[in-house]
């Protein structure tokens, strides 16, 4: 029973208790029984926006656009085909039969052709200007000069982190934080 209840004066507390108790399962009840008070169900939508007419007129429009192309193609099919299907596509005049800048065209390729494997012949004479024996030579000595200076031993490429920790711990290196930065690093 809450605090308000309590401190009210009252003759009889066992009947007072079982009024309380039915009123508050008859509160439970009713928020059981309670329905929703707003209407939760989409609009009503509007007839002409289902229908589409404009859209259904513009598809037909198209439809009897291409009805009509359609047949005016059958006529000149058909027309093509009553007169033996002789069709004048051919142009045997002498201008239309050759390129006037074909001789030129052609010296120009050519010209570009001996251009590029001049090039290619000079390419792959050169000789290199980098000597990668010396490059390997240097990074060798680089890599002896780091283990020298470096405080941990640089790893291989075939170590585990359980042997990180115990090549470190026996070093006397126990902190955690160097030791996660080291694997990070890996």
């Amino acid at each position: 029973m809450d605090r308000g209840r309590r401190a009210m004066p009252v003759q009889n507390k066992a009947c007072n208790q079982r009024f309380i108790q039915r009123c508050q399962e008859r509160h439970k009840q009713k928020l059981r029984n309670m329905k929703c008070s707003i209407d939760n169900k989409p609009p009503r939508q509007a007839g002409h926006l289902k229908s589409k007419a404009k859209k259904n007129a513009l598809i037909e429009d198209r439809i009897s656009q291409i009805e009509t192309e359609n047949h005016i193609l059958l006529r000149k099919m058909s027309h093509i085909m009553m007169n033996k299907g002789a069709i004048d596509n051919k142009n045997e005049n002498i201008k239309y039969g050759h390129s006037l800048n074909k001789d030129r065209r052609k010296r120009e390729l050519q010209r570009i052709t001996k251009q590029n494997l001049q090039i290619l012949n000079r390419i792959q004479g050169a000789m290199p200007t980098y000597n990668h024996k010396q490059w390997e030579k240097e990074a060798k000595e680089n890599d002896k000069i780091l283990s020298n200076i470096s405080e941990f031993d640089k790893p291989s490429s075939n170590t585990k982190s359980g042997q990180i920790h115990t090549h470190l711990s026996s070093r006397g290196f126990f902190d955690k934080d160097i030791l996660m930065k080291y694997e990070d690093c890996l």
